[in-house]
């Protein structure tokens, strides 16, 4: 039962399953005549993945130093590939509960949805550990990682209004659905395969570990 909810809770941190919803997120904000709110979205979904892309390529061909944060906490810990799942639900959920809250008629929703996020994204997080995919070290960089890439829209995003948009029951329904074929059928997303494919062939022959040893002195570029 706890190994179902936990894959259940995995899934929504999936990029099979956030990718479309951020398209369809900065579509929906862009249609709002809200272009730049969409660009910016989108500028901070692009810096969030492209960081974790870069220290996944680097960790996986040549090693990350040690986990800088809470050294006595995760001592030890694996730190080789930064939890993509942690960070892309922390960016979006964060980013959406937090703009959604803004324009909340409701003082219960406006402290409420930005919680229930934190909630869900420390869930997702956790689900990884339980999972046995990320160590505890991976699952918090990647929080920092999408954690600041939230704050970062959200603070350019400060002096635009916050478009009302409808909850959509299509929406919803698609958002189930899809969850529940991961949780039947498993992720299909092959992102982490073809890092550790595209780190092994730059690692090898392309001096990325070199340039990892000048940016992090502590790996083992």
């Amino acid at each position: 039962m706890l190994a179902t909810a936990s894959g259940a809770i995995t899934h929504l941190g999936s990029s099979s399953l956030l990718v479309p919803l951020s398209a369809l997120y900065a579509t929906a904000l862009w249609r709002h005549h809200s272009a730049p709110l969409a660009l910016r979205w989108l500028l901070a979904l692009a810096l969030c993945l492209g960081a974790m892309v870069v220290l996944k390529l680097i960790g996986h061909g040549c090693g990350l130093p040690d986990f800088p944060l809470f050294p006595s906490l995760f001592a030890g810990d694996r730190f080789i590939s930064p939890s993509g799942h942690a960070a892309f639900s922390a960016v979006f959920y964060g980013s959406v509960s937090a703009l959604a809250a803004r324009n909340a008629d409701s003082r219960w929703l406006r402290i409420g949805l930005p919680l229930a996020a934190v909630a869900l994204v420390l869930a997702i997080g956790a689900s990884r550990v339980a999972v046995s995919a990320h160590s505890g070290a991976e699952v918090v960089a990647g929080l920092t990682i999408g954690g600041l890439s939230a704050l970062l829209f959200l603070w350019s995003s400060r002096k635009d209004g916050a478009p009302r948009l409808r909850p959509s029951p299509w929406l919803a329904g698609a958002m189930v659905l899809g969850l529940a074929l991961l949780v039947h059928a498993g992720d299909p997303s092959f992102v982490e395969g073809t890092i550790r494919w595209a780190a092994h062939q730059l690692g090898s022959g392309a001096g990325l570990c070199e340039l990892a040893g000048r940016a992090f002195p502590g790996s083992r570029g």
